[in-house]
């Protein structure tokens, strides 16, 4: 048969079971919160790391695209030095072709080597019945000594009129013109009397060639000694020529087309 616990006892032992009981809960519910708390906090550290991870690729990537950018930029800026550099290349060419230019067609004032050429009437009389045109410089005698010039090598010629010092003289360019003007010789626009003065300026033995030349022996040099013209000429180590004033376009002339 059974034994029955006096109920003192059996009280102890029931308040003892509550009291595990209620250690045991206490030890739940620490742990749960603990448990809890762990979670949440775990699930904090893990949201704070993606908004960190987000953020630092967003800043990756705004990164990579100013990169990008600067480098286009300095491409561009590379671009426009080589245009630039380019552009100074071109302009200091045309430049000098410029200076080529507005040299050969007398707009420059130049200097060097050459010779000077003095022509003036007859100081004879004029025989009777004998034309007074033949004792005069002429308009033909002006062309032949130039168009001899230039066949000698000549590069730059002037002409000057009157024994004055000092007078200006006429640069002789492609449009210039010599042509009689009553008493006088029109150059250019410039009325010029005798006596006169050519200036010349080309390479070594210009004043040879020149006064060798079939164009002035043809028919100036027979001239200054059949009617006694006066001329001189010496060669010059050095001259200054002026530049052409006036006006160096075609009034109605045209370049040909040359077909290829």
């Amino acid at each position: 048969m059974s034994r029955r616990l006096p109920p003192r006892r059996r009280l102890a032992r029931s308040r003892w079971a509550i009291s595990i009981a209620f250690g045991l809960g206490v030890i739940g519910f620490v742990g749960a919160a603990q448990w809890n708390s762990s979670l949440l906090r775990q699930q904090f550290i893990t949201s704070a790391q993606t908004v960190l991870i987000t953020q630092a690729e967003q800043l990756q990537r705004n990164q990579e695209t100013l990169r990008a950018e600067i480098e286009a930029a300095d491409d561009r800026v590379q671009g426009f030095q080589e245009q630039d550099a380019g552009s100074q290349a071109v302009l200091r060419r045309l430049n000098e072709e410029l200076a080529a230019v507005r040299l050969a067609i007398g707009l420059e004032e130049v200097r060097g080597p050459g010779v000077v050429l003095e022509i003036a009437d007859s100081q004879r009389a004029v025989p009777v019945g004998e034309s007074a045109a033949n004792y005069i410089v002429l308009v033909d005698d002006l062309r032949d000594i130039v168009t001899a010039l230039w066949a000698a090598g000549a590069e730059a010629i002037t002409i000057a009129g009157g024994a004055a010092e000092g007078i200006p003289s006429e640069r002789i360019v492609a449009s210039t013109s010599i042509d009689g003007a009553g008493p006088a010789i029109l150059v250019n626009s410039a009325r010029l009397s005798p006596p006169y003065r050519i200036e010349a300026i080309g390479p070594d033995g210009l004043h040879e060639r020149f006064l060798t030349h079939p164009t002035y022996l043809g028919r100036v040099a027979r001239r200054i000694e059949a009617y006694g013209l006066q001329f001189a000429s010496e060669a010059r180590d050095e001259l200054t020529l002026a530049e052409f004033v006036g006006n160096t376009r075609l009034r109605w002339g045209a370049p040909i087309a040359v077909a290829d």
